[in-house]
């Protein structure tokens, strides 16, 4: 097969490495991926090239309907027999480009919580979309809570899987000291980030408990500043350690004690949550999406209420000083990642739908 996938993004994120470790498994199994990015993206588009033949194109804006021969090129050049759209940004130029090119399969992937809309324009939009791959199972429900009879067939649940031939699980189950906290993603508000300084404030000023905190991943200039005024005012800023995007995360995951995803957005999966289950680290999440998809509370993982500091604070006291817990709960994460959420069951999933569409489609 040949695949395609259309790409619209600024910042490095758990949807772009969802398309990267896509890609790494489809070259894998010998089918040909190609990346269609933004042309101002370079950073996005140096990382693709690692797995795929990259094709960056003005999308920004306006823009990208003026660079509508640019796409067709590369549909035509490759011989494209999917294409994949990660972007709602992108939908309406896919449209166009299946009606220009009607063998094109045409793939949407639902990354986010928003429910299909019901106006002429997104009805139009689903008739030229072959099917829907929803990530988790809260976002496969919304959608077909909001569909269109018509459509609920071309609806497909498929979770996440990460790449675990890049990570490594640790064998000791102990923790550190002082703790190591981290956090890995974009770093923006609405990932809890203000939150989990909270909690870093109460560990140690509230229950002189010492612990550090390390954040990896790239985000808003304005927000990182917030965070440094923060630590710095609370005088913290010895113990709160940034760093940008990483290519090694199995390193990350080895040196930290506990993983938290303080989101207060609701998630419609979490990539970072299964890297570090499957790399032997306990996990803390909040009750805002699909992360309870993952994590069975107690069990493999710790379920907090959302924008809770508190009770991020208790439940890492918990963890790190039970070391029969943390260890159980680290062993059990593994295995749950192992046995739900891999590239390899990923794409041997997508791809049976992948070549149901090309039969059905060779058919018509």
């Amino acid at each position: 097969m040949n695949i395609a996938h259309i790409v619209y993004a600024k910042y490095w994120g758990g949807g772009e490495q969802y398309v990267y470790n896509f890609c790494k498994e489809e070259k894998r199994l010998g089918h040909q991926n190609i990346i269609i990015t933004d042309s101002k993206q370079t950073n996005i588009a140096d990382k693709f090239k690692e797995v795929a033949i990259v094709a960056d194109t003005p999308m920004l804006g306006i823009k990208r309907f003026f660079a509508l021969r640019n796409y067709l090129n590369v549909i035509d050049k490759y011989h494209i027999d999917i294409l994949n759209c990660h972007s709602g940004t992108m939908s309406s130029l896919c449209a166009i480009l299946k009606i220009l090119r009607p063998n094109l399969n045409l793939i949407m992937y639902k990354h986010n919580l928003k429910p299909s809309k019901k106006d002429f324009y997104h009805r139009w939009l689903y008739s030229k979309t072959d099917a829907f791959i929803c990530v988790s199972k809260l976002v496969y429900k919304l959608q077909l809570d909001n569909a269109y009879p018509e459509n609920i067939k071309k609806y497909h649940q498929i979770y996440n899987g990460i790449d675990t031939a890049l990570l490594f699980t640790r064998k000791n189950y102990f923790p550190s000291k002082p703790i190591k906290i981290g956090y890995a993603g974009r770093i923006v508000e609405n990932k809890g980030i203000s939150i989990l300084l909270e909690a870093l404030k109460i560990l140690n000023k509230k229950y002189n408990f010492p612990c550090e905190l390390h954040l990896a991943g790239e985000g808003n200039k304005t927000f990182l500043k917030k965070c440094n005024d923060i630590v710095s005012n609370l005088g913290l800023k010895d113990l709160y350690h940034y760093q940008n995007f990483l290519k090694n995360m199995s390193k990350f995951y080895q040196d930290i004690d506990i993983f938290v995803l303080p989101s207060i957005v609701k998630e419609s999966f979490g990539l970072v949550l299964c890297e570090a289950m499957y790399s032997g680290v306990p996990v803390i999440s909040t009750d805002s999406g699909a992360q309870t998809e993952i994590i069975d509370n107690g069990i493999n993982g710790l379920i907090v209420e959302t924008g809770n500091a508190e009770s991020i604070a208790q439940k890492i006291i918990y963890l790190t000083t039970e070391p029969d817990k943390y260890k159980n709960i680290a062993e059990a994460g593994y295995l749950k990642v192992k046995e739900n959420f891999t590239i390899e069951i990923m794409i041997k999933k997508i791809n049976v739908l992948f070549s149901d569409l090309l039969k059905h489609n060779k058919i018509k």
